[in-house]
């Protein structure tokens, strides 16, 4: 698989790499269940709630085996780790991702969200996936969607990098998720479209972050080639243009009267 600037869509990063990735991932888990569980006990002080989905949705099937899908956004995101090649550009989305989470805590304290589903007991024996996937949600988190939100942010994200049929199968995957947590009870319609505008919101802060980081890149590259007394080709590199100027005579590389050799 192939992104649109000829470079493959998946690369291993390196060991290296994937430390100092495995660092931000880390912490973001931290930050998010320290904003997120915070939320969630803070809400359980707050006596009233608000009924935001419509009456139809009680009667969605539950589908607790629809939690594997709905546990699969934990894949979707570790894939930035492979698709996303710039540290800079993955601190990027890390710091979207954190805002979108106290914005979302910020939420659920302003306004406490009821669960209008019926409890989700079918007399049978629920799926490990299931329980795995109700124990982290925690409670009281209800409107936006984290989870929704997660899912099209990180999509959208790689998206950029992908080619067209790659970026329909994130927006699928996204879709997927988001379906599933209605099927397993979690969130209703309105946590889902809440969820997905403040992915919409996410994303385009993550293209100003990648614009501005870009070209805070290029002035500290331009700078580097004017001290050298030219800019270099496309692709150089400036140790390459150093040498090209030491070869043609344009740089004495002898060292200068007070300075160390």
């Amino acid at each position: 698989m192939t992104s649109p600037d000829g470079r493959g869509f998946l690369y291993w990063p390196g060991f290296a790499t994937l430390r100092r990735s495995g660092r931000l991932v880390i912490f973001f888990t931290g930050f998010f269940y320290l904003f997120y569980g915070g939320a969630a006990w803070l809400v359980d002080f707050i006596p009233w709630r608000f009924d935001v989905g419509f009456a139809w949705e009680r009667n969605t099937p539950f589908l607790p085996a629809t939690a594997l899908v709905y546990t699969s956004i934990s894949w979707l995101m570790l894939l930035a780790l492979f698709v996303i090649r710039a540290e800079r550009e993955l601190r990027c989305l890390l710091r979207v991702l954190c805002l979108q989470t106290v914005i979302g805590a910020l939420f659920f304290i302003l306004l406490p969200v009821s669960n209008i589903y019926p409890p989700r007991y079918t007399g049978e024996e629920l799926p490990l996936v299931f329980l795995v996937a109700d124990t982290l949600n925690l409670h009281n988190n209800e409107l936006p969607s984290l989870h929704v939100c997660f899912a099209f942010t990180t999509a959208a994200v790689l998206a950029h990098y992908a080619g067209r049929w790659q970026a329909l199968l994130l927006y699928g995957w996204a879709t997927v998720i988001a379906a599933s947590a209605m099927t397993i009870h979690e969130h209703t319609l309105p946590d889902v479209a809440g969820g997905m505008l403040l992915a919409a919101w996410g994303v385009r802060y993550w293209h100003r972050l990648i614009q501005r980081t870009a070209t805070g890149v290029a002035a500290a590259s331009e700078d580097g080639d004017f001290r050298l007394g030219r800019a270099p080709v496309e692709g150089e590199s400036l140790r390459s243009v150093q040498r090209n100027l030491l070869d043609a005579g344009a740089v004495n590389d002898a060292p200068q009267p007070g300075t160390k050799s």
